[in-house]
């Protein structure tokens, strides 16, 4: 589902954030992007949501090749993904249930089909309660997972996390990364990037360690066999739909 093959992205002032990448992550698995800060794990999850052009080298995503899209076509290739990053990036002045919908509104979803989808959506991450509740009422777990529902809400086959408990203690930690994990089961594609070691035993996942912009470990499960009986309805390999080109 994703391939990069000899990725490097360089910076004007000749730093290399990443340095000939080559690896290929399957449909339907979690896999780790471990490393310390600096070591290239926020420039590769920028490389695959087109937010940055890679240097050199190639990445496909569901065989189509990103350097070759045109820019009216990113958004398309976004629809199929969510991203969570280590700053919530939650909307101050509405409250959970809109701070989640606006990602069904920008797509022209009619109200009468977004409001069961974000429900659904807030029951998985266990916020059921706090649909009224504005952000700055929640604690950082909180509000940590409406930024999860948010990125949910799309039913995306690919899940990008970039250091999402990087701000929280290790058992909110943990609470976090155990939702990633059943979101996983459902039948989402996910890339967990983190700097917290502790985690990387907590689930049969495949670890791509990064150091300094070198992939310098590629170990762990190299494929989980999701639940497919109990898919999210769009992620699941048969049902991926495709982005235009």
């Amino acid at each position: 589902m994703i391939e990069l093959y000899h990725v490097t992205k360089r910076y004007p002032n000749g730093v290399s954030a990443l340095t000939d990448i080559d690896v290929a992550v399957q449909a339907g698995e979690f896999c780790f992007l471990a490393g310390p800060s600096g070591a290239g794990k926020s420039t590769f999850i920028r490389l695959l949501l087109c937010i940055e052009p890679a240097t050199e080298g190639q990445i496909l995503i569901k065989g189509r090749n990103l350097r070759m899209l045109r820019p009216a076509s990113i958004p398309y290739l976004r629809r199929n993904m969510g991203v969570v990053f280590q700053n919530f990036r939650l909307l101050p002045h509405r409250n959970v249930f809109d701070n989640v919908a606006i990602a069904l509104e920008i797509l022209g979803i009619s109200r009468r089909e977004i409001v069961p989808r974000v429900e659904q959506t807030l029951d998985m991450v266990g916020l059921s309660d706090f649909d009224r509740h504005m952000p700055q009422m929640l604690s950082g777990g909180e509000q940590q997972r409406v930024a999860i529902a948010r990125a949910l809400v799309n039913e995306p086959a690919i899940l990008l996390a970039d250091e999402p408990t990087g701000n929280l203690d290790p058992t909110l930690s943990l609470e976090i990364l155990n939702i990633f994990s059943d979101i996983h089961r459902r039948g989402a594609t996910v890339i967990f990037a983190t700097h917290d070691v502790t985690l990387l035993d907590r689930v049969p996942a495949r670890i791509l360690s990064l150091n300094r912009g070198y992939l310098v470990s590629d170990s762990g499960a190299r494929f989980v066999q999701r639940d497919t009986t109990d898919a999210v309805p769009g992620t699941a390999a048969s049902d991926t739909p495709g982005f235009e080109d």
